[in-house]
């Protein structure tokens, strides 16, 4: 019986001596690594959010031409032209928007046609996403559905 505790132990031993750790090179390498995939994801990270920021500005340009359109519709009588602002739809209840959406809502205009379009006009830097702040845009409703972040955040060349 003795000879089998004696065998165990050793066997223990024996596996207790042969597990060993990592070296600090290998530590390191694994530190190193972890470090570049954290920093490749961080820009990654910041990139998404920005091109988030950015869709949300055309979203903002998309509702309040939606709003503008109803608000032509509802208060002025067929075929008039003439301009109103965004102050103006918001101020009547036909968007509501966050405090720090727009920058100025009276410097966004509308301008009503004869055949029932709208042509919006948004000065620059009316919305920001981020750092950055819009480029000037000017469209009717086709030209709002086509917008995209190259033409409303990107410095014209």
């Amino acid at each position: 019986m003795n000879e089998l505790v004696l065998q165990k132990e050793s066997k223990m031993k024996e596996f207790l001596q042969d597990e060993s750790g990592f070296t600090l090179v290998e530590l390191l390498a694994a530190v190193v690594i972890l470090a570049i995939i954290s920093a490749i994801s961080v820009v990654a990270i910041g990139q998404v959010i920005q091109n988030a920021r950015e869709d949300a500005g055309i979203a903002d340009i998309q509702q309040a031409m939606n709003a503008a359109q109803l608000y032509a519709s509802t208060e002025t009588s067929g075929g008039e032209s003439g301009t109103f602002n965004l102050g103006t739809v918001v101020g009547q209840g036909y968007l509501s928007t966050a405090s720090n959406t727009w920058d100025d809502l009276d410097a966004v205009t509308f301008e009503a046609q004869s055949d029932g379009g709208l042509i919006i006009t948004v000065p620059a830097g009316s919305l920001t996403a981020g750092a950055k702040e819009n480029q000037p845009f000017s469209g009717d409703q086709q030209k709002v559905l086509d917008l995209d972040r190259d033409t409303l955040w990107n410095e014209n060349e």
